[in-house]
């Protein structure tokens, strides 16, 4: 039974972030772990393991349960220390109770998609 409810979860985020998706044409699908850094009240920081499900050159789009709003600075690195970028929250959607979120990358990362 409790696996049948995490793939109920999962199939809600990944459906939340294929709606955000529709927002950025050039975002192909991807699944890249990552984990998300963003400041919280104080010397407080709020981290989560999410998985990047869509990408451009310049953007990555991912479910989050961290309280992130537009233009909301974080960073993201990738489970295996390739990437580390500073990024900010371009957009945010709400959908069956989940959010995704879309960030722009501050500075282009090194070893990121490529655009074609």
């Amino acid at each position: 039974m409790p696996r049948e409810g995490g793939l109920t979860e999962d199939v809600a985020s990944e459906s939340c972030v294929e709606k955000l998706a529709q927002f950025f044409p050039r975002a192909r699908p991807v699944r890249i772990q990552v984990k998300v850094l963003a400041p919280g009240l104080g010397a407080r920081r709020f981290v989560e393991t999410s998985v990047v499900e869509f990408a451009t050159s310049k953007e990555a789009l991912f479910a989050s349960t961290l309280p992130l709003e537009f233009d909301d600075h974080v960073r993201v690195e990738e489970i295996d220390g390739a990437l580390i970028a500073e990024a900010s929250v371009v957009a945010v959607q709400y959908h069956q109770s989940r959010k995704a979120v879309a960030v722009r990358f501050l500075t282009a990362p090194r070893h990121w998609i490529l655009e074609p």
